[in-house]
């Protein structure tokens, strides 16, 4: 072979004989570089969190979009978790709204733990699970509905109070004074619808009684008010108190002694 036919069939070095399809070429769209021969590659579009290569694209997303959707979000999501959690205590009454709430809070603290130790959790998985979270939210306030809003007539029943028709048979005056104290320690009234009549000499002050056949009766005055209301008295010994906090334990608290009907 002579030195004419080597040069006619290039040599290893001199880059004529590199396989088709190896050299890098721009793609049809104008962006990354591509092997000569390929189409242009597909391109994802950016997650609403993540940076955008358009600039107006870039600018809508940061400056109108996440400013204005994300704390609606945020509070929509605060809401339906509230309500719904708040339906499920309610119906668990005292002893059970306890264990729920302390079941909630272990999961919370340590699901934000495991959160927290995962840092290769994309953005769709933390979605995922948000949204997971609040749908057992949701079923827990649906499943509950109906005792929550049996529970709550109940309680609103009976803390109730319905004051009694007719005239009175006797009227009661208690004095809420200043230096909070009634005005004796012991009052004495006969059994039948009586009338208290509660006079304020300065300050607020409330007057109602620790028993519970009587619970929902409150009579409230503020500076020099007068406030009254009828009651249906049974005979026996009752007490009578002012439940503002600090006043019942500084002496505003009385017996009432409520002695048979008189008959006529």
């Amino acid at each position: 072979m002579t030195t004419t036919d080597v040069e006619a069939t290039g040599g290893p070095g001199d880059g004529s004989g590199e396989e088709a399809g190896t050299d890098l070429v721009p793609a049809g769209d104008g962006g990354d570089l591509v092997p000569a021969g390929v189409g242009a590659l597909p391109r994802s579009r950016p997650a609403l969190l993540e940076p955008d290569t358009d600039p107006r694209a870039e600018a809508l997303r940061s400056r109108l979009l996440l400013p204005l959707l994300l704390p609606i979000a945020s509070a929509v999501a605060i809401a339906f978790f509230a309500i719904n959690l708040s339906r499920a205590l309610l119906a668990g009454g005292p002893t059970g709204a306890l264990i729920l709430a302390s079941i909630f809070t272990l999961v919370i603290l340590g699901g934000a733990a495991w959160v927290s130790s995962q840092p290769q959790l994309s953005t769709g998985a933390l979605s995922v699970i948000l949204v997971v979270l609040l749908g057992f939210v949701g079923a827990t306030g649906l499943t509950t509905l109906g005792p929550s809003s049996e529970h709550g007539g109940d309680e609103k029943k009976e803390s109730g109070f319905v004051e009694p028709a007719g005239d009175p048979v006797a009227s009661l005056e208690v004095d809420a004074l200043a230096t909070l104290k009634f005005q004796a320690t012991e009052f004495s009234t006969i059994a039948g619808v009586n009338e208290l009549v509660y006079v304020g000499k300065g300050g607020l002050h409330t007057l109602v009684f620790k028993e519970s056949e009587y619970r929902g009766f409150k009579l409230q005055v503020n500076g020099e008010q007068v406030d009254k209301k009828k009651i249906d008295l049974q005979p026996g010994t009752f007490t009578i108190y002012c439940n503002i906090p600090g006043h019942e334990a500084a002496g505003m608290i009385a017996k009432l002694v409520v002695g048979d009907a008189i008959s006529e």
